[in-house]
């Protein structure tokens, strides 16, 4: 009897064993970010993604976000590539680093997935065409595909309304400069520089004049504009100067900088945004974003123009802005009878060493659903679907949403070049000089265009060109 126990006892053990249920599959998809709202919106959204995922897929993904702050994201993500782990599945990528990040093979190419899976194919076809450029593309004007949008953005321009409809300013001005404050948002859409820069003019006070029928405390400026050198902040608040103007960074074909960056219209573009630094306030030769937010909020200004995707503050918490209900968001002006800005926004990619592809690209496809698409929206991001950008529902739901939507066709890119920090540090660099007074307009595109021009010349070298 024993001997039976013994033999008994084992057999019990194993079947209890196999009758245990086996342990359910779970992948976690690592993803990183700017730690800012519209990736604290997609953290909270992507909640409700492991349930899609156990339904579609039969097995339960979560979405691991690991935002770091803007001022560091770029050196911590190049840092974690340069490694060679799989560190991040998912990432966001400034949209002008797609084609480094491509170049170096830390990025999945796109375009096979794509063809195969007609959910994907599905996806890019409901992508604003402007924005699929932008944000999916490399080179520039091909389809190569390899990545998706995360956050539209465009500069929007923001304008005191109270004091452009004040009876008093208006009839001031008019008797001034022989032309009209634009009351409406259609008025502005007819706003070239030209009038913007009397309006800049005339709404630059001292302290003890009067504006809107107050004495003023202190001083008040007529426009805040970014200056500053950090990052690509004084070009991309100059780019809408030089294509408006007619101008352009270099030739798109060629890849040539000099005559382009430096020609007759750039350097008039750039001189006119610095003449406008008269009528902005102090130390405005080293504002940077959140300091066009901050002359904004503070009253300090009568126009502005700013990302919109980091100026909601502006106009909706009353306790950061003492304006939050007299801004207008409208297009920014245009000149020379054209309209034409730089894009700005941000792609998210598809790690090329992640061990997931086949769940990252199921994330995508979930993530472009109207449904998330929507709550993205509500939340204040901005989306990049056609449909729901031209939508009258979306363009009335919030300050800046008609702006943003209005702007969109009048986007340009500018370079996605792998050597885009090398040749945005050169242009900062010397635009910054003849900001400070370094040095003149002139010559300061002439100095960019000739490190540019060396810039592109090792790379080419590099290639074996």
């Amino acid at each position: 009897m024993k001997r039976l126990r013994w033999f008994v006892l084992p057999a019990l053990l194993i079947a209890a064993a196999c009758s245990q249920p086996e342990e359910e599959k779970k992948i976690t998809l690592q993803m990183t970010g700017p730690d800012w709202l519209p990736i604290s919106l997609m953290e909270q959204i992507s909640a409700d993604f492991p349930a899609y995922a156990k339904e579609k897929l039969g097995y339960t993904v979560e979405i691991n976000m690991d935002p770091a702050p803007w001022s560091t994201y770029y050196e911590r993500l190049t840092a974690a590539l340069a490694a060679g782990s799989p560190t991040y599945d998912l990432f966001v990528a400034d949209s002008q680093w797609l084609g480094d990040f491509a170049e170096s093979g830390h990025i999945l190419k796109l375009n096979e997935h794509i063809a195969n899976d007609p959910e994907l194919a599905a996806i890019m076809d409901k992508i604003h065409p402007v924005l699929k450029g932008a944000y999916c593309a490399y080179p520039g004007g091909t389809e190569n595909w390899w990545g998706f949008p995360q956050e539209a953005d465009v500069q929007g321009f923001f304008v005191r309304k109270d004091l452009f409809t004040n009876a008093d300013e208006r009839s001031a001005f008019q008797s001034r400069y022989g032309h009209e404050l634009p009351q409406t948002y259609e008025d502005w859409m007819k706003v070239e520089w030209e009038q913007a820069r009397d309006y800049a003019e005339f709404f630059t006070r001292k302290a003890g004049e009067t504006l809107a029928g107050e004495t003023l405390e202190n001083d008040f400026f007529g426009l805040a504009l970014a200056y500053s050198k950090e990052y690509d902040f004084v070009s991309m608040a100059w780019l809408q100067f030089l294509y408006n103007w007619g101008g352009d960074v270099w030739d798109w074909e060629t890849m040539q900088v000099d005559g382009h960056l430096n020609s007759p219209k750039a350097v008039e573009s750039l001189e006119y945004f610095l003449d406008l630094m008269q009528f902005q306030p102090p130390g405005s030769v080293n504002n940077n974003l959140d300091g066009v937010n901050n002359a904004v909020a503070s009253g300090l200004v009568a126009m502005a123009s700013n990302w919109i995707a980091v100026s909601p503050g502006v106009i909706e918490d009353p306790s950061f802005s003492t304006v939050t209900d007299k801004i207008m968001v409208v297009v920014p002006p245009g000149a020379n009878g054209r309209r034409s800005f730089n894009l700005g926004g941000q792609p998210f990619v598809v790690g090329s060493k992640s061990k997931h592809v086949k769940e990252a690209l199921e994330y995508i496809k979930w993530w472009f659903q109207d449904a998330q698409q929507q709550r993205f929206a509500e939340g204040g991001g901005l989306p990049s679907t056609t449909a729901l950008i031209e939508s009258d529902e979306f363009k009335k739901s919030r300050a800046w949403t008609r702006a943003f939507a209005d702007t969109i066709p009048y986007q340009r890119d500018v370079w996605k070049h792998p050597k885009f920090f090398s040749m945005i540090t050169a242009q900062q660099e010397e635009l910054h000089k003849a900001v400070s007074g370094e040095q003149t307009a002139q010559e300061a595109l002439e100095n960019a265009a000739l490190r540019q021009e060396g810039i592109l010349e090792e790379w080419r070298k590099d290639k074996g060109e």
